[in-house]
């Protein structure tokens, strides 16, 4: 394009003209217009490009920045516990050091990126001692290190017993609540008859000397007195009303006292009889409320054994019996369920029928009645002897009413007092149903001198601490309360009340303690790994307690052999477990555990073992017995060999670290547990956890040159179009990179 002017008539403009006008020299404005804007832009584009490959740069060194500052951890705490905090060199001088050296290069050569360090410092952030991050690391180290065999392991030693040990405890469970209903029963049966018993002797203390049992009208006692005695009385009056007017009668005196003594004797006949008769009453009363008593807990023990048998709780053993496999330890276990269901099912036999109660009742009833029949004797009888009295020709009347109420008194005698036939057979039916209660109760007073002697062993454990010891524990609660109100928990273990259990309660426990570990190895196959890797974290990181000092205890009853073993370092995953700030408390909780452990499968094989003995609480005894001497055997054993075998059914051993795994499984992981962990570990390092970082923020300020034009670059950054800020000839920007172990 050519710009044409306009014209000028003198010579220089001639030349103007000529000059614009000319072809040859044209130039184009926009040529240089467009010229100029491009090299802008490309003087724009190069330091933009400068300060992206600044920006990398800058992210890299505080990448590398903040990595190398990780890499000054605490060394002992990562050697003892695994665990990663901030220790050993300055992190803000690796910091600096790592960023400054990874830009440094030629300063003779040509560099494209002057990079100018300009300050740099490291901040922490996330803490050891919060829950979160603690278990977070425990986690990442432990899937790496973590045996998860045990899993199977466990698994594969349990499985053989899931069957058997669900049977079991369904029995055991069945036939401890029937066996308190059947005793309760039983007592109000034992009761009723007693009280028949009563009635029967308030009629013969009452009545007996009237009318002596077994008997006739006219053969001893008061009544037969009476009537042999009235031949006399006739003769006396016919004596006397033959005497000529006038003369003394002569038998006057007898006449007055026989008929005096004949009165009284009826009267008081018709008044013991009256008596006993409200006895009778006030008994069948009382006898017939113990008998609907009994039936009220016969008709609970038929409820509880629906109620049990329908609804047993065996979601966990069911679950692990599925997960046998072939490489489980050898077991002849599963034969014996079927001889522990024969346990269980044999409770219904101690039921009761609701006809059997109806014709006790009625029997109740027939007692009273029986009774009172001859007590409408005796009123017949006073009227008799009142009119043989007075009317000298009724003498038969008063000699049949007296055989009739001698009569109507041996056939109760016959039934209720001797030979007492009704009773003797409701003794002898009671007896017959309760036979084995007498050898029951000897085998519950073996097994309640078992539970003693184990209940002692349990006491001298409790009274063993010693002062020195103590002192660690309360540093350790000192420590557990601090991070429990650093993560704003609260809460503290509190030391049991000791629980009044007698062996049955015990064994019941026992079997409840074992359900809950199948559902907790159930669980844990189905998933819920994190527990499982905090308990091996546990169980590997921290002492254990050495069990050969159960021993003492056992044999001696402790000492200070027993008391000096209870430090907090040697218990310190029976304290992480338990967390009772007691040094006996937790070492105590544990050996409960374990014998209750053992009780509960010795129980299993004593069900088997004493099926023999019929009746099913005698079973139930004899296997709690049984339960008992192998449980006391197998303490004394994990003592001084450490183990003992799960079962005689099951070819394999338990150790005591085995033990502590499947309790704090069943126990179950807890952010007060997690607070005990970390006082143990603090009490150990003297390192505080809830100042000991995990992670860092690196945060970089370097700048570069600008080649070009930083004055067009810094109106980018006052705009936002670009981050950072220009100062003078340099670009400076700031980068924040964070960055923790796990």
């Amino acid at each position: 394009m050519i710009v044409r002017g306009y014209k000028h008539y003198d010579q220089q403009g001639e030349r103007r003209r000529g000059f614009i006008n000319s072809e040859d020299g044209a130039v184009s404005i926009y040529l240089i217009v467009a010229t100029t804007g491009i090299l802008l832009l490309t003087s724009l584009l190069i330091d933009y490009a400068r300060i992206a490959a600044f920006q990398k740069q800058l992210e890299v060194a505080a990448q590398s920045g903040v990595r190398s500052a990780l890499s000054a951890y605490d060394g002992p705490l990562y050697e003892k516990y695994g665990l990663f905090g901030a220790g050993g060199t300055d992190r803000n001088e690796i910091f600096q050091h790592v960023t400054q050296n990874n830009w440094m290069g030629d300063h003779n050569a040509f560099q494209m990126l002057r990079i100018q360090s300009e300050n740099s410092h490291v901040n922490s952030y996330e803490v050891l001692g919060t829950h979160e991050v603690f278990k977070r690391q425990v986690l990442e180290e432990m899937k790496y290190k973590a045996p998860i065999d045990f899993t199977l392991e466990v698994v594969s030693k349990f499985a053989p017993l899931a069957g058997a040990m669900k049977e079991a405890a369904a029995s055991v469970e069945v036939l401890e609540e029937v066996r308190k209903l059947y005793d309760e029963r039983e007592k109000h049966l034992r009761e009723a008859l007693e009280l028949q018993r009563k009635s029967a002797q308030s009629a013969e203390e009452g009545i007996a000397a009237f009318f002596p049992a077994g008997g006739s009208g006219s053969s001893g006692g008061t009544a037969a007195n009476i009537i042999s005695g009235y031949s006399s009385y006739l003769g006396w009056i016919a004596h006397d009303s033959a005497l000529p007017e006038g003369e003394r009668p002569m038998y006057a005196m007898e006449i007055s006292s026989y008929a005096f003594s004949a009165r009284t004797a009826s009267n008081e006949l018709l008044e013991a009889s009256h008596k006993a008769l409200a006895r009778h009453r006030e008994l069948e009363l009382k006898a017939s409320q113990e008998l609907e008593e009994a039936r009220r807990c016969n008709n609970e023990m038929r409820t509880v054994i629906q109620q049990l048998q329908e609804n047993q709780d065996s979601s966990g053993y069911d679950r692990i019996d599925g997960e046998q496999t072939d490489d489980q330890p050898a077991s002849d276990a599963s034969a014996n369920i079927s001889q522990l269901q024969q346990a269980r099912q044999s409770s219904e036999d101690m039921l009761l029928s609701d006809d059997w109660f109806t014709a006790y009742k009625g029997e109740l009833s027939a007692q009273t009645a029986g009774f009172a029949a001859f007590d409408d004797g005796t009123a017949e009888f006073q009227s008799a002897v009142s009119m043989a009295l007075s009317n000298p020709g009724s003498s038969s009347l008063m000699s049949a009413s007296a055989g009739g109420l001698q009569n109507e008194f041996n056939h109760y005698t016959a039934n209720y007092i001797r030979p007492a036939a009704i009773i003797s057979a409701r003794a002898n039916e009671m007896n017959g149903r309760q036979s084995s209660d007498e050898q029951r109760k000897q085998k519950e007073e073996q097994a309640k001198s078992k539970w003693s002697e184990v209940r002692g062993w349990m006491s001298g454990m409790s009274a063993s601490a010693n002062s020195e010891n103590q002192k660690a524990f309360d540093e350790v609660k000192q420590r557990f309360e601090a991070n429990l109100h650093f993560n704003e928990l609260t809460g503290d273990n509190e030391l049991p009340e000791a629980e009044q259990l007698d062996p049955y309660d015990a064994a019941a426990s026992s079997m409840d303690g074992m359900g809950s570990i199948f559902s907790g190895m159930a669980d844990m196959l189905t998933g819920i790994r994190d527990p499982l890797y905090m308990n091996e974290y546990i169980v590997h990181r921290f002492h254990a307690y050495d069990p050969k000092h159960f021993e003492s205890i056992m044999t001696s009853g402790g000492g200070s052999e027993f008391s000096d073993s209870l430090s907090l370092d040697n218990q310190e995953v029976e304290y992480i477990l338990y967390g009772f700030h007691d040094p006996a408390a937790n070492i105590a909780a544990a050996y409960g555990e374990i014998f209750a452990f053992r009780l509960a499968i010795r129980t299993m094989e004593g069900l088997v073992e004493s099926r023999g003995l019929g009746h099913p609480l005698l079973v139930l005894a004899g296997a709690l017995l049984y339960g008992l001497e192998k449980s006391i055997g197998d303490m004394m054993m994990l003592a001084k060999e450490g183990k003992t075998p799960l079962s005689k059914y099951v070819s394999t051993d338990l150790t005591y670290p085995d033990y502590l795994r499947v309790f704090l499984l069943v126990h179950g992981s807890s952010d007060k547990r997690t607070a005990r962990t970390i006082a143990v570990i603090e009490q150990n390092t003297g390192i505080t956890l809830s100042g000991t970082s995990t992670g860092v923020s690196g945060e970089l300020t370097a700048s570069v040159n600008l080649w070009f034009l930083p004055g067009l670059l810094k109106s980018f950054t006052a705009s936002g179009i670009l981050n950072g800020k220009v100062k003078g000839s340099r670009y400076e920007a700031t980068k924040t990179i964070g960055w923790s172990y796990q």
